[in-house]
């Protein structure tokens, strides 16, 4: 009678976890094909800020080397001038 009880007891914990385990999980197995369209829209609107994120980062690139370059050719100007005033105070 002892084996029983516990027999009993494991059959309904059994049960129980099966009705619980569906009430969790069972309606959302049925939104799976609604899932992967919104995993799909996120991974396309992933590769599109992917996409965008390089642009800017190129774009980052090409203003800095300006910006360089302008520094560089503003350094060379003040040179120039310098030595202009210095040749013209001789």
């Amino acid at each position: 009678m002892n084996n029983a009880y516990w027999i009993s007891i494991a059959v309904a914990a059994l049960i129980v976890g099966l009705v619980v385990g569906y009430a969790i999980w069972g309606p959302n197995a049925a939104r799976l094909p609604e899932l992967e369209k919104e995993v799909s829209s996120v991974r396309a609107q992933l590769g599109e800020f992917k996409k965008k994120n390089a642009d800017l980062e190129a774009n980052l690139g090409k203003t800095a080397n300006e910006k360089l370059n302008l520094e560089k050719e503003n350094a060379e100007l003040k040179e120039a001038i310098e030595k202009a005033a210095k040749k013209k105070a001789r």
